[in-house]
């Protein structure tokens, strides 16, 4: 019986409170992307050093 409400209470909390994605509690989260057409590159493959709401710095044209 427990266990039904729990549940129950779950989703309800879930129809109220929204979640919040692990990005977001991680500001400013950087790591490597590879991008297939660059600018930058006269539009060739490129790696790019990108931070989460900061945009791309260091880039790596191939």
């Amino acid at each position: 019986m427990y266990r039904l409400m729990e549940k129950v209470g779950g989703r309800l909390l879930g129809m109220f409170v929204p979640e919040v994605e692990a990005a977001a509690a991680s500001a400013n989260a950087c790591r490597w992307k590879y991008f297939s057409s660059c600018w930058q590159c006269g539009y060739g493959a490129c790696d790019a050093y990108c931070c989460d709401g900061a945009g791309c710095s260091t880039i790596v044209c191939y």
